[in-house]
Parts: structure tokens; C-alpha cells; sequence
């Protein structure tokens, strides 16, 4: 891909480098473990990125297939694989066409909210994202932060708290997905520590009684 020379190394949600880079990493993965594990290479995907960093930086002949020649053979055929690949799924040969955003939107769904109106009304979903799961911004299609906290040790009380959805678990109230936009957006939301200063941003109260 030739806009590679130019990337700036930013997991972007419309960046066509990061869904070649991924597949190309993927099929890297699949060639090398194909002749040990057959198809089931997820075996070894909890430490697939330190496996494949590790063999493509040592260049072990004992890892290389027999059917290729050399380590940058088996690159440009992992390459080839993840443009075939991103072609098939989005039905264009056109690199404009292959945006991250397209290949690993935000699911938050809902365990009875998979599909239909309940998943309308239950689940946040197709959500372009930037990140990918081994970026500094850990996210994936079904993964991400489930809480971002920032403390200031000096002044606790202009702490920052952000829930993926809201505080309230329930469908219906206004709680269940108020802090999304926040969360999605990066913005704050200041999370007092003293007494004085929750009770001066307090909205609401929720009192369970017996």
C-alpha cells in the first residue's frame, strides 16, 4: 500500500492503513502456525502480536513454510491476503473504500438486546472507532475501556469518571446510556471526592428502602 510511507502510525477510524496492517498481521500469523496447528491458530492468539514480532525480527528458517523461499515472501503474501480480503468484505477494489470505521465499529450489545427492536432499544452499535487491540487506545468491535478515571492528586475534586453507557442499568431511565456521548467523545465528567463538592453537583438521589 503506498500511502503507508506517509501514515502517521495513528489507529484512526478512517485510516485504510490500519485494516491492511491487521489483516496483513493476521495472515502473517495464519501462514507461520498453519503447518503446526493447521486452521486453528486461534490457539495462539492471546500472544500472537509477542510471537510474530519475535519470529519476524529473528528470522528463524525453522519458522519460515517450506513453501516460500524467504521471511519477505511470506510478508507479501500475507499482504496480498488482507487486500483480497478487504476487497471481498466491502465489495470494492477502491482503496477509499477500506476505512478502519468499516471493519471494527463499536457493539455494546445488550445479552437480550442481539437483534431487532431490542437490540434498538437495548444496544449501542455501529459506531465507528478509532484504536485497535493492541493500540494505546485498546479498543475492538467487542472491547474496549469499561471505565476511564483520571485523578488529580491535587485537587481531588476535579477528578475525571466516565461510564461507557450510565449509572443505571435499567432500560428506560434517563441514566441507562446518558454518559456515552462523553465516554465516545473523550469529554469529562468531573467526579468530586469532598462532601461539599458531590453535594453541589448532586442532581439526583436514588434511596433503596426495604
Amino acid at each position: 500500500m503506498e500511502s503507508l510511507k506517509d501514515w502517521n502510525g495513528i489507529a484512526d477510524a478512517n485510516s485504510p492503513e490500519v485494516p491492511f496492517l491487521e489483516g496483513t498481521r493476521r495472515a502473517a500469523l495464519r501462514l507461520i502456525l498453519q503447518p503446526y496447528l493447521g486452521s486453528e491458530t486461534s490457539l495462539y492468539e492471546w500472544r500472537s502480536t509477542a510471537f510474530l514480532q519475535k519470529v519476524l525480527t529473528n528470522r528463524s528458517p525453522k519458522w519460515l513454510p517450506a513453501s516460500y523461499k524467504s521471511y519477505d515472501d511470506l510478508l507479501m503474501d500475507a499482504a496480498d491476503q488482507s487486500v483480497a480480503k478487504m476487497a471481498d468484505l466491502t465489495k470494492s477494489q477502491r482503496i477509499q473504500d477500506w476505512p478502519w470505521r468499516r471493519f471494527d465499529p463499536l457493539e455494546m450489545k445488550h445479552p437480550i438486546g442481539q437483534d431487532g427492536l431490542l437490540k434498538k432499544l437495548l444496544s449501542i452499535t455501529g459506531k465507528p472507532q478509532s484504536g485497535t487491540r493492541y493500540s494505546v487506545r485498546a479498543a475492538s468491535e467487542h472491547h474496549g475501556p469499561a471505565m476511564r478515571f483520571i485523578a488529580n492528586l491535587a485537587d481531588w475534586d476535579d477528578s475525571i469518571l466516565l461510564l461507557p453507557a450510565g449509572q443505571s442499568g435499567q432500560p428506560g431511565s434517563s441514566h441507562y446510556s446518558d454518559q456515552f456521548s462523553y465516554w465516545y467523545e473523550g469529554k469529562e465528567i468531573l467526579a468530586p471526592f469532598s462532601d461539599d463538592a458531590e453535594l453541589k453537583m448532586r442532581k439526583h438521589v436514588l434511596k433503596l428502602q426495604p
